[in-house]
């Protein structure tokens, strides 16, 4: 069924008769809408198999290819500038930092997309360089290496619009016989943690927890009150208080979390994963489900630290933030992204936070 969609789309775009009747009503050749048509159906998806999966790919990123944008390249489409690196965006006006900024060693998040908006710019300011025949576009892709004399050693002819290599995430892979195989597999020489693994501190769990520092408004008004509905007295802050304060000073890493929380649970094995010695303090299952006792020590930790959600994470007696969110007074930026700049491993091997 599949193939007689295919074999029928096909027909339908290369009717000469459907694009003559076109041509009455626009000023366009026939040719010309025929190529558009087509163009748009391979794009679909439509009789080229592979196509969407590669668009994805450029916007989600691939954990098995390496990076492909420069911490100092930038990117300038009309109002919209990216860069330098894959962090900084502004569209007019707005400015913003990509949330997978911090992230190295694997093709990020519409990286690849960054860097197919850069060649499309490219082309379209010198259209007439790189472009001799427009009926050419809509030509699926393909790879050929050729000898000195002519001879094919190579060739891989792709249905897809955006695919010309078997191996995608490294398309040069089959030059290794030529070039080198470190070569072929990283031509830009940037970070490449070797592909496919997966690291703790990334993922969907990511932007949903720089978004929750959005409600972080709420949460305090919530935490306070909490503690008071429950009966809280000052005796009871200050019981807290020494507490977390002799906590965090007998423990070189703390971690305050709740026992149903993904973001807790992320946490830890975060730091499992760079063997960290540390202590887990589960304040309970989830805030509403705190007694007056770890309702009082929640919002001590809020009192002290000014975040209102938890995890809470302390090195060296510091607060560093929570996960993806950093310490209100902005100099820790967050144990994923210290995890991601090398400095908690240096903790971990014995190094000060500082």
């Amino acid at each position: 069924m599949r193939r007689q969609f295919r074999i029928a789309t096909d027909a339908l775009l290369e009717c000469t008769s459907c694009a003559q009747q076109l041509t009455q009503h626009t000023s366009l050749p026939a040719s010309y809408i025929i190529f558009k048509l087509k163009l748009t159906a391979m794009c679909a998806g439509i009789g080229a198999p592979g196509t969407l999966r590669e668009i994805l790919r450029g916007y989600f990123g691939d954990k098995k290819a390496p990076e492909r944008f420069r911490d100092d390249d930038v990117v300038k489409a009309g109002f919209i500038t990216i860069g330098p690196g894959v962090g900084p965006t502004s569209i007019g006006p707005l400015k913003y930092n990509q949330w997978f900024s911090d992230e190295k060693g694997y093709q990020r998040p519409v990286e690849l997309a960054t860097i197919r908006l850069k060649n499309m710019v490219e082309v379209l300011t010198k259209w007439d360089e790189y472009v001799s025949n427009t009926l050419a576009i809509s030509r699926r892709g393909a790879t050929y290496l050729f000898d000195e004399d002519g001879n094919e050693l190579y060739s891989y002819k792709s249905r897809g619009v955006l695919t010309y290599s078997e191996t995608m995430p490294r398309p040069l892979s089959f030059l290794s016989p030529y070039i080198g195989e470190s070569v072929a597999l990283n031509p830009l020489g940037l970070a490449d943690n070797g592909g496919g693994e997966l690291t703790r501190g990334r993922g969907v769990l990511k932007p949903a927890g720089k978004a929750m520092k959005l409600l972080s408004i709420l949460f305090k008004l919530e935490n306070k009150l909490q503690a008071k509905v429950l009966g809280a007295e000052e005796s009871d802050y200050t019981a807290a208080r020494k507490e977390i304060e002799d906590t965090i000073n007998q423990n070189k890493i703390v971690i305050y979390t709740y026992g149903l929380s993904p973001f807790s649970a992320e946490t830890t094995a975060v730091l499992d994963e760079v063997e960290a010695d540390y202590k887990n303090v589960e304040v309970g299952l989830e805030w509403f489900l705190l007694d007056k006792e770890k309702s009082v020590l929640r919002a001590e930790l809020l009192e002290m630290t000014g975040q209102s959600s938890l995890p809470h994470v302390f090195i060296d007696g510091k607060h560093v933030g929570g996960l993806f969110t950093g310490s209100s007074d902005g100099k820790y930026p967050g144990l994923a992204t210290l995890k991601e700049s090398g400095v908690l491993q240096g903790v971990v091997d014995g190094d000060s936070l500082e």
